[in-house]
């Protein structure tokens, strides 16, 4: 029936959006694309994706876990991971080895990539605490480890996990890179932090392949209500859309780290204030552009408490454009 097909139009200021430096870019939309001349193609289909990010709050020795019900979070996350299927998963701050393999083994039937770390031999720091789950088989992947650290954050090797995955309806992989960077409130966590972005720039140049779409997401630890930190991590990014100002939200708004969160033991370790902290940043392919359908921000609760002092991002994509098709 017609009036259960998928909607597979798209405005070209839509489109546009999705790929220009922010909704107001007057640039044209060849220019854009990467075509200002000659014959250009372009086509919708519907091909929904979906990516979720979530910092667990599992800390190990010598930080103190905070919350009071840790196995109730790590039972929660499977329940709603497994309700929700995203096409992947990211979660930050599950540095157990064991409670990543917990995760892993209770959704190998839904996820049976995954890549964890990053972590290297021989060192006496702890993993990285990352865990991405994939329900696409991963055609690619790699690692890497900042080098500058401040503060509690050195206890651990922050880094950056990448993987390329490929959709089943999608005619080009998506490159997937998670991370979890410097606390910028620490005495040198500015500069540490711009320092780890730039980082992270240089490891995505080496994979980077035009064609290719990319998603940028987890705990990047920029508060969203600052306007030069903001405005720093989409730059040092080479410009990414954040998906959740693509859905017309305000970049100060979707906090992600609250003051009034019951998660924590001691009431005390409640954040001062409230930040946005998590993100989803889309960069388009020259092949082929995912166009946003929804984001929201995961308030997951287990018996009364949130499960982290963070919650968590989930965006959907549900089209792609095609172009020189």
């Amino acid at each position: 029936m017609a009036g259960n097909m998928p909607n597979t139009t798209l405005s070209l200021k839509r489109l546009a959006d999705h790929l220009g430096r922010s909704p107001q870019d007057a640039r044209s939309l060849r220019k854009l694309l990467g075509h200002p001349s000659g014959q250009l193609k372009l086509a919708v289909r519907h091909a929904p994706f979906s990516v979720m990010t979530h910092n667990m709050g599992l800390l190990v020795s010598p930080a103190p876990y905070l919350g009071t019900d840790r196995d109730g979070a790590i039972a929660e996350i499977v329940g709603r991971i497994r309700a929700l299927t995203p096409d992947v998963v990211g979660l930050c701050e599950v540095f157990a080895d064991g409670e990543r393999t917990r995760i892993t083994n209770a959704l190998s039937d839904l996820y049976p990539y995954y890549s964890e770390g990053p972590d290297e031999s021989l060192s006496f720091r702890s993993d990285g605490g990352l865990l991405l789950l994939s329900r696409h088989p991963t055609v690619a992947s790699n690692k890497m480890i900042f080098g500058p650290c401040d503060g509690w954050d050195c206890f651990a090797l922050k880094g950056v996990i990448y993987i390329r995955v490929q959709p089943v309806s999608w005619p080009t992989p998506i490159d997937i890179f998670y991370s979890h960077t410097q606390d910028i409130e620490t005495e040198n966590g500015v500069n540490t932090l711009y320092y780890q972005l730039y980082g992270m720039t240089r490891f995505i140049e080496t994979l980077w392949e035009p064609a290719i779409p990319k998603i940028i997401m987890g705990d990047l630890n920029i508060p969203g209500e600052n306007p030069q930190h903001y405005d720093r991590l989409l730059r040092t990014l080479d410009w990414p859309r954040d998906c959740w100002t693509l859905a017309g939200n305000q970049a100060d708004s979707g906090h992600t780290l609250v003051r009034e969160n019951n998660f924590y033991e001691d009431p005390d370790d409640r954040p001062s204030s409230n930040h946005r902290l998590d993100y989803v940043l889309m960069q388009a392919g020259t092949r082929l552009v995912p166009i946003l359908a929804d984001i929201e921000i995961l308030k997951f609760q287990h018996n009364g408490r949130f499960i982290s002092d963070h919650f968590g991002v989930r965006a959907s994509f549900d089209k792609i454009a095609i172009i020189n098709i």
